[in-house]
């Protein structure tokens, strides 16, 4: 099954929901037409109903784009498998792969790409809080 192709405007709403957390990018996905992209950045954040809402709304590739984010190797297989190679290599574009964002730039997936390093740069500056949270031990001079 092929790649439903979205237009530049569409990916500008889709990073500004990463990158911004912009609810008002998120409600126009909806508004617009565009309800498994709502949904998607939903279900990426750990809402249980979008991914239900995925599953059972045909579009599953979108579910398994969030089950290869929570690191299920499986997924980037059936994503392969059933035609969505630019997903799987999305899901490895989210980890920083160099070969992976060549890829989608080959495969005229730009906007999948901005979508990634979005996604990239939230992970890392969570992982930088979590260290540093880490590290927190309290003021030793009370």
């Amino acid at each position: 099954m092929a790649l439903k192709q979205y237009s530049n405007e569409v990916f500008e709403h889709l990073v500004r929901c990463f990158r911004d957390k912009d609810e008002d990018s998120q409600k126009w996905l909806a508004a617009s037409g565009f309800p498994e992209l709502y949904h998607l950045v939903d279900a990426i954040d750990g809402m249980e109903l979008s991914f239900r809402w995925l599953l059972e709304n045909n579009c599953r590739h979108f579910a398994a784009v969030v089950d290869g984010l929570s690191g299920k190797d499986a997924a980037k297989a059936w994503l392969l498998q059933s035609g969505y190679a630019p997903l799987a290599a999305f899901i490895d574009a989210c980890d920083g792969s160099a070969k992976a964002i060549a890829f989608l730039i080959k495969s005229n997936q730009q906007g999948w790409v901005l979508v990634a390093k979005e996604i990239y740069k939230r992970e890392k500056k969570k992982e930088k809080s979590l260290f540093w949270n880490f590290l927190n031990l309290g003021n030793p001079f009370r």
